[in-house]
């Protein structure tokens, strides 16, 4: 099969880094993957040159290239291929492209509950297949020493990537008063309260409770368009509790990423690296012991910053959730429950102070991590459903 991968903007490089592996992991399957980057000065040249001989597919993470035409229609339908996307984050940040007209529309999701989303929603219709897929583990050329000398000698204790988007924001409240202003206030809240609630499920009770109605098809197409706003709103709220916990607590944390430096003037136990990138992330992996994942958005599925963080050799921690319950087993990951979240602290201190039995978690971690969720894992998968709708 060839398939073109499409690389573009992309927030640490991460889904860059995604399209390079995942293609090397199609590469390795016997299937020709070309790589276009469409931020390139000669991304025109090298779009057109994939075209011969005319590709099986297209695919791009988070629905880069979808609008993409030829002659007014879609590029895909002229050429009469798939277009194949995965959205690394929540549906409800993704809407326009999701709803681009396209015949063989395909879209893969981290989150079981996204996919239920999209099934829900109007704009949904119109694609060929919505799958749940979470993403690969991103992998240097060497694999990680998991031996108890090499762990021992790991220099981070408590290790975070990612972005601190600070207080969570309230754009619905400079609204003007009314039922729409009400659901979404509401939405929020039940989102905030219950970190495991969708927002499908989130909106839907909020209907019930503000105007004691059913959510239809209809309406959930009029909601969608502004959906993103209670979502991030949760988002930033849970990545905060989890933060102002831990400060409090003062736990030493070494983090990365955005918006770190204020939260490390207040709290002395945190230790801010710079904003780095995704490929230096998979260094600081390996010099880890135990890596502390949030789930932003995800209240059924998988993130890479787990997956990644096993394949490096690291112990990890993560907000429980029924994908990483069927998934993994309580020796191969370590959970924590945000209805007990001031047991944070001391379950990262007890954690960190058993040296062998964190050493052995992380060694199941990185077994199960490299057998069934890299690339090459996924890309038997990605293939299998681009041929169904073929």
């Amino acid at each position: 099969m060839r398939i073109i991968l499409f690389k573009g903007q992309s927030q640490y490089g991460s889904l860059r880094l995604h399209a390079d592996q995942l293609a090397a992991a199609l590469t390795e399957l016997g299937h020709d993957a070309v790589i276009v980057d469409l931020t390139a000065p000669d991304a025109d040249a090298a779009l057109k040159a994939s075209f011969n001989p005319r590709p099986d597919a297209f695919f791009a993470f988070g629905g880069v290239g979808a609008e993409i035409k030829a002659n007014g229609a879609s590029l895909y339908d002229v050429l009469g291929c798939v277009y194949a996307t995965m959205h690394v984050d929540n549906p409800v940040h993704h809407i326009g492209r999701l709803a681009t007209p396209i015949g063989k529309h395909v879209a893969f999701f981290l989150d079981r509950s996204h996919v239920e989303f999209v099934r829900a929603w109007p704009g949904g219709a119109g694609l060929a297949a919505a799958v749940h897929l979470p993403p690969g583990a991103n992998e240097l050329p060497e694999p990680a020493d998991t031996t108890d000398a090499a762990f021992a000698g790991r220099d981070i204790g408590l290790l975070f990537t990612g972005t601190y988007r600070g207080a969570p924001a309230t754009p619905w409240r400079g609204q003007p008063d009314g039922p729409v202003k009400s659901i979404m206030e509401e939405t929020a809240r039940r989102m905030a309260a219950d970190a495991r609630l969708p927002i499908l499920k989130a909106l839907r009770a909020a209907l019930k409770s503000v105007l004691k109605a059913e959510l239809t098809p209809d309406l959930l197409g009029k909601f969608a368009p502004v959906l993103h706003q209670p979502q991030l709103y949760a988002e930033a709220f849970h990545r905060n509790a989890v933060i102002e916990t831990l400060g409090a607590g003062a736990v030493p944390l070494s983090v990365y990423g955005i918006g770190w430096a204020p939260l490390v003037e207040r709290f002395p136990s945190f230790t801010w690296g710079g904003e780095g990138s995704f490929e230096q992330t998979l260094g600081l992996l390996r010099r880890a012991r135990l890596v502390l994942n949030i789930n932003n958005g995800f209240v059924d599925g998988g993130h890479e910053r787990v997956l990644t963080a096993m394949c490096g050799g690291a112990a990890v921690i993560s907000d429980a959730n029924p994908w990483y319950a069927e998934a993994f087993t309580p020796e191969e990951l370590a959970t924590y429950s945000w209805t007990d979240l001031s047991a944070l602290p001391g379950r990262i201190e007890a954690l960190l102070a058993d040296e062998a039995a964190l050493a052995d978690r992380a060694r199941a971690g990185a077994a199960k991590a490299l057998s069934e969720h890299t690339w090459r894992a996924r890309a038997a998968t990605i293939v299998e459903t681009i041929r169904s709708v073929q």
